[in-house]
This record gives structure tokens, C-alpha cells and sequence, in this order.
């Protein structure tokens, strides 16, 4: 509801200032929290990709992490798009092959895009790269083991025994889709105790 207050402010505003006043906070108004959010922040490009055989899927325990986002949590493997120089020209699938990679050092043979979950941080800067739009694999052939890196270290989990409790908490929402080779289409606003304040699945 908009406050008794403002209308009492418009009526002391010159004419030609009321119409833009009245039509930013009717929308801000009829915004939810995302909405207004993602107006406001800028979102890093990243993927992140699931091996699995259908009945397993590897999941990566980040050792080391750029910015402490997710360390020592268990997530699918990946990064960001494109962030050196060298790989300005980047697309998403090349970034989720070199992710696989450098990570657990197994070739990409066969991926599909299975959708997208954006990541807003509203208690970090608007253009914090922990806000993210994150391109989604499920990866179902590749060539080699998964190996411990440096900054990963693979598990091999059932997939109906996930460790929920060792991921981010917006895993359990639409994981389990992107497994069952279903689309997803997410968006998550974390707030500064890092849990969900609010979500769209």
C-alpha cells in the first residue's frame, strides 16, 4: 500500500514533476523484491555442469574459490564466462568444457543446455560478482576419471542421496529437474545471512 504521507508530498509538487514521481513508485510498488533487484545489479556470466549416468552425478567440493563464494560447499563443476583476456571471445559451451577441464581434468564429449538460474546478493555491491546468470549442463559423456585439482575435488553421489545440507540451499529447488533432463528456469535473492529470502522456480 502506497503511505497516506506521499500523496500529502504530491500535492505540495509543482505539476510537471508529478507524473514521473507517481509512475517510479507505482512500479516500484507493484515490483517484487527480484524484480527490483535484478533492475539494479549486474550479473557475471557463469555455467556450471553435472556429470551423470543417470542414476549418479559428480559434484565437486571447492577447495579453493575466487571471492569465498561457495568454498569447501559441494556444487556442480564450472565458472565463469570468459573472465581473462584471453578468453574475451568465450562462448558458454567453451567455458563449460575448460571448467571441466581445469577442475576435475575430464574432456567434455556430449553436454546439453538444460536452462538457467540467476543468483542475486542484495547485501553485496550491485556489481558484485557473486551475482550471477548461470548458464546450466547436464553433461552425460565424457573421457576420463575425475580427478582432485587443486581447487575440486570430485564426489560421486546417488542421485537420490544428494547431501542437500553441503550446498547451497537453492540446489534442492531445481536440481533435481536439471537430473531428470528437465529445463529449468530459476532466479534466487540471497540475503545477507546467505539463505534465500526469495525465489521464482
Amino acid at each position: 500500500m502506497i503511505p497516506l504521507l506521499f500523496y500529502t508530498y504530491l500535492y505540495h509538487l509543482p505539476a510537471g514533476n508529478i507524473g514521473f514521481i507517481i509512475l517510479f513508485v507505482v512500479k516500484h510498488y507493484s515490483m517484487d523484491k527480484i524484480d527490483i533487484f535484478l533492475d539494479s545489479v549486474t550479473l557475471t556470466k557463469a555455467v556450471e555442469g553435472f556429470l551423470s549416468d543417470g542414476k549418479r552425478v559428480c559434484l565437486g567440493l571447492r577447495k579453493r574459490v575466487s571471492l569465498g563464494l561457495g568454498e569447501n560447499l559441494i556444487a556442480g563443476i564450472g565458472g565463469k564466462v570468459g573472465d581473462l583476456p584471453e578468453l574475451m571471445n568465450e562462448s558458454p559451451g567453451e567455458a563449460m568444457d575448460r571448467e571441466v577441464q581445469e577442475e576435475i581434468e575430464v574432456k567434455v564429449l556430449e553436454k546439453h543446455e538444460i536452462g538457467r538460474v540467476k543468483f542475486i546478493f542484495s547485501h553485496k555491491p550491485p556489481d558484485s560478482q557473486w551475482n550471477q546468470d548461470v548458464i546450466i549442463y547436464l553433461i552425460t559423456n565424457w573421457q576420463g576419471e575425475p580427478s582432485e585439482t587443486e581447487s575440486t575435488r570430485p564426489e560421486w553421489f546417488n542421485i537420490d542421496e544428494i547431501p542437500w545440507e553441503r550446498m547451497w540451499e537453492d540446489n534442492i529447488h531445481w536440481l533435481p529437474s536439471v537430473l531428470a533432463d528437465r529445463q529449468v528456469n530459476a532466479i534466487f535473492l540471497y540475503s545477507d545471512d546467505n539463505r534465500i529470502s526469495d525465489y521464482r522456480v
